[in-house]
């Protein structure tokens, strides 16, 4: 399997979905800044400056698997992390699992179909490896999201969640991280 397969393009809305490069990082650091800002009048300042920058650390999320990439009509839009085995994260996940980290959609392009498509193309990637299960972490908060995962078939996970401001080291008020998980079906041959 090539280290970049070609980009896959979705249905007719003319999303674009590929593996990032070192190139597109300025462009996802953008996309990511601007879809986790309204979170910064809801988190602690602290647990937010470390949470952003959790997120945009390219260089370790891309040690477990592709940094992924949305472009609708030529402009990057969305981006995510894809963990062949999300166990590697540290958040309490089972080791064979595979998973997404820092899944983001600029607020401009969304109620586009980007987020939906890049959850399609997590999970593609996850039944190639024979993944069982794909997990995912949001917070309550992030209502959006919420809903999408369980418009999207996703169920509640409870024994995966967590405390961001725990994790993170920081002695503030708990920070309830919730997990989701969607059973996966194998990829046909």
């Amino acid at each position: 399997m090539s280290s970049h397969p070609s980009p896959v393009r979705t249905a007719p809305g003319d999303v674009l979905i590929r593996e990032a490069t070192e190139d597109d990082r300025a462009a996802m650091r953008d996309v990511i800044t601007a879809a986790y800002a309204p979170y910064a009048a809801v988190l602690p300042a602290a647990v937010y400056s470390r949470y952003l920058a959790d997120l945009l650390d390219f260089d370790r999320h891309a040690g477990h698997g592709p940094l992924l990439l949305t472009e609708l009509a030529g402009r990057v839009v969305g981006c995510g992390a894809f963990y062949r085995d999300i166990g590697t994260q540290g958040m309490g996940w089972p080791a064979g699992w595979a998973g997404g980290r820092g899944l983001a959609v600029h607020p401009d392009a969304r109620g586009t179909g980007v987020a939906r498509a890049l959850l399609v193309e997590c999970e593609r990637r996850a039944r190639l490896i024979c993944a069982p299960v794909f997990g995912v972490h949001t917070a309550t908060f992030m209502s959006d999201a919420v809903l999408l995962y369980e418009r999207f078939g996703f169920r509640r996970a409870p024994e995966f969640d967590f405390d961001l401001a725990a994790h993170l080291g920081l002695p503030v008020r708990p920070i309830p991280v919730v997990a989701y998980r969607r059973d996966l079906a194998p990829a046909p041959h």
